[in-house]
């Protein structure tokens, strides 16, 4: 689908460049534009730099960097046909995701008041997504873990979902906050690795997609181990950017690597490989250690191996390259 459907008729900012936009930004008033800065939360040093010298920006001298900097755009299909639906007039900001799967559309009223946040597919993996997020927070509502989504619907033939707005600050959070989070995930069973349900299930899964040359080495991590596992609901993508403190608490979003019957560990290790990799840089042996200083678990060797053939896995099913994960498990397998 033409992105353009997703506009609104607003002069838009596009963020980190207009020809490789990560967001494109509502700023046709200073209200407009603080509310719209909210959906671009960049890691880097650099981004946070970029974002506070547009926010000031817009924010305090709005019209003349508008005029400057910003792009007009007339209403598309979709925010006609959304207005329609809620029986209000709207306005977007667009978040353009990193492996083009989907536009997430931070909508808002004439007021500037943000009312959700809406994922809209653009491929069948971005389908997939979807469907994923709209089955972790049917479970996880029903078990009082998150709040439910405002609305499930479909455009063209294509489902989409609104969810509600959390209002709070994403950050990286404390070892132990971050396991008295993930302790709400945790289900009652246990298993040990062999008949674990997600191990039964990676197996399966990495048959599909012929990634067979995975299995024997999970079959013997699985076969050595002595220890049975908790099932619990895992997140998957378990990351700082997607974990917000509303008040005194944490409350993780956007589920779209959901599984039911998932294995604990695995959402903390995610936790601090992507800071490790991403935010600081490290790899190989550097990477590891980070990775174990920061969890203590039994078996650390065998779950952060299982980890990594879980990232292949997924790597491949969405048609990236695994490169660094392969290097990173031949690295792990040589200590």
């Amino acid at each position: 689908m033409n992105k353009s459907n997703f506009f609104s008729s607003n002069h838009y900012l596009f963020l980190p460049t207009r020809n490789d936009p990560k967001v494109a930004l509502a700023v046709d008033s200073c209200l407009l534009s603080k509310k719209s800065f909210k959906l671009y939360n960049p890691f880097s040093a650099s981004g946070k730099l970029l974002k506070k010298i547009c926010y000031f920006s817009f924010y305090n001298f709005n019209f003349i960097f508008k005029l400057i900097f910003a792009v007009k755009k007339d209403k598309g299909d979709f925010m006609i046909f959304l207005e329609k639906k809620l029986n209000r007039s709207l306005t977007s900001s667009l978040y353009f995701s990193t492996i083009k799967d989907k536009i997430v559309i931070q909508l808002k009223t004439s007021e500037s008041e943000i009312i959700g946040y809406l994922k809209y597919p653009l491929n069948k993996i971005g389908i997939q997504h979807i469907e994923s997020e709209r089955n972790a927070i049917d479970i996880l509502s029903n078990n009082k873990i998150i709040d439910s989504y405002l609305l499930y619907d479909n455009f063209n033939g294509l489902p989409f979902i609104l969810l509600s707005p959390l209002e709070g600050e994403i950050a990286e959070i404390g070892q132990q906050e971050l396991t008295e989070l993930l302790l709400k995930f945790i289900r009652k069973q246990r298993y040990t690795l062999t008949n674990h349900p997600r191990i039964i299930g990676l197996i399966q899964s990495l048959k599909i997609n012929n990634l067979q040359n995975f299995i024997p080495l999970l079959q013997e991590i699985s076969k050595n181990s002595i220890h049975q596992y908790n099932l619990v609901y895992e997140h998957g993508d378990f990351t700082p950017w997607n974990i917000v403190k509303v008040d005194n608490s944490y409350v993780p979003f956007d589920f779209e690597y959901f599984v039911a019957d998932g294995i604990e560990y695995f959402d903390f290790i995610k936790y601090y490989y992507q800071i490790g990799r991403l935010l600081n840089n490290l790899n190989g042996k550097e990477l590891f250690d980070f990775i174990l200083i920061n969890i203590n678990i039994l078996e650390c060797y065998k779950i952060i191996q299982l980890f990594l053939i879980k990232e292949i896995l997924i790597k491949k099913e969405q048609g990236q390259n695994y490169d660094f994960e392969n290097d990173f498990l031949e690295t792990i397998k040589n200590f």
